[in-house]
């Protein structure tokens, strides 16, 4: 077996729709029963304060690239061999149900559902958890320009005496625990966390688990627990996470990641893949808190298309509505309000048809388009260049429309993305769903 079979043998598709519900139904009887702490009184309580579940985020799926040598500036007429090309990625997931987020395709993330603790004396471990995976690491280094990092390892069938001991390192100033387990006189499990500060470099570990760490945690009687809780995770807001990994072959990686914070909304695509993005003003529809990060290196930014309205509307959101995916964001305003060029382009198509009213398409190049649609008229022709900003068409109610508002789209390489993804925390803080 080669290494390409050895890693794709490590690849797993993602569940089926139907195994999400049930393992979501499964962890809300969960919830509703709540495991079993242990009550002796000598003992401290568990949770220092009732901590929201965020997030959690795995590096994961590292690939090998297999490549002539020649690729990398080999003399004409030589040999060809073939060498290794190491990589990692980044993949976001559940902890507590062990479903996987793959990033959108602007290489975006978003972590949700942990668990953590909080505390005067010990900071607050916000439960947002991310591990590294790869061929061929040696070491990684993360940090973080904000808050702190720290390392979670979960132990399982603790005994009472075990527990006891685990308590005793920590008010020693070792290592702080979460325990808990379904029999108080049963077996117990617990998350064990060590604060690592802003940064730290160790050798690399497959099992080892990072989470973001906030030093100073304040508690405050006049807030609402979870509303201290995600005042605390917006420590991290505007923050910056880099991780650095070197591998076998003496090579090194880096990614930046900007991470924002606040409300995810969570939506299914047709195929039943899961998608987190910050939810906008106004949307009242259930939502987790939590972290999204972009890729410094990845992610494209476009600019805001309609000039005169930071509106989405939320009664035909990005997603399936009824059993048929709605491809693009609804943006309502004025009839004849300017509309403007995301991003430079190539205005490859421009047309009518009974659906869309009068539209446009614009190339962004690498795969990337974007579509305007229900305009009251289009000012490009098909081939011309346009740059970001510039004036396009203008709004109107053409086509299947009940009323004027721009139809925007963004596709990859064809496939239908949520705009949401392409705009920047700046402007999405402006935003507004109504």
């Amino acid at each position: 077996m080669n290494d390409y079979e050895k890693l794709m043998e490590q690849v797993h598709a993602p569940e089926e729709l139907e195994n999400r519900v049930l393992r979501a139904a499964r962890r809300r009887s969960a919830e509703q029963a709540g495991p079993k702490r242990l009550k002796k009184q000598n003992w401290k309580p568990v949770l220092r304060g009732a901590v929201c579940a965020t997030c959690a985020l795995a590096l994961v799926l590292g690939t090998v690239h297999l490549r002539p040598v020649g690729e990398s500036g080999e003399q004409p007429g030589s040999t060809a061999v073939m060498t290794l090309d190491y990589s990692f990625g980044l993949t976001a997931y559940a902890a507590e149900t062990g479903e996987t987020v793959q990033p959108n395709a602007n290489g975006g993330l978003a972590f949700d559902s942990g668990s953590g603790m909080a505390g005067e004396e010990i900071g607050h471990y916000t439960g947002c958890l991310f591990q590294v995976t790869g061929e061929g690491i040696e070491t990684v280094s993360l940090a973080v320009d904000r808050g702190g990092l720290y390392r979670s390892e979960t132990r399982t069938g603790l005994s009472t005496e075990e527990v006891r001991k685990l308590w005793q390192a920590e008010e020693a100033g070792g290592p702080v625990c979460n325990v808990y387990g379904e029999d108080e006189d049963g077996p117990m499990n617990a998350e064990v966390m060590t604060a690592l500060g802003a940064s730290v470099t160790e050798d690399y570990n497959p099992e080892a688990r990072y989470g973001f760490w906030v030093p100073e945690y304040r508690e405050d009687p006049d807030l609402d627990l979870r509303e201290q809780s995600w005042a605390s995770i917006d420590t991290f807001d505007g923050a910056r996470l880099t991780v650095t990994v070197t591998f076998a072959d003496g090579g090194e990686q880096s990614k930046t990641y900007t991470l924002s914070t606040g409300r995810l909304r969570v939506e299914y695509g047709e195929d039943g893949t899961r998608t987190l993005l910050p939810q906008l003003a106004g949307d009242e529809e259930p939502f987790a808190y939590g972290i999204y990060a972009a890729s410094e290196a990845e992610s494209r930014w476009f600019q805001w298309p309609v000039q005169d309205s930071r509106t989405v509307w939320k009664g035909n959101p990005y997603g399936i509505i009824n059993g048929k995916l709605h491809s693009g964001i609804d943006i309502p305003a004025d009839q004849g309000a300017v509309i403007l060029a995301a991003a430079d382009g190539t205005v490859t198509e421009v047309g009518f048809d009974r659906e869309r009213g009068n539209y446009l398409i614009l190339d962004h190049g690498d795969g990337l388009t974007t579509l305007y649609a229900h305009c009251r008229n289009v000012d490009v022709q098909e081939d011309d260049t346009v740059k970001a900003g510039e004036m396009i068409a203008a709004v109107g109610s053409t086509g299947m429309s009940t009323g004027p508002h721009l139809h925007f789209e963004v596709r990859q390489d064809g496939e239908a993305q949520n705009p949401v993804a392409y705009f920047d925390s700046d402007i999405r803080d402006t935003l507004t769903a109504e």
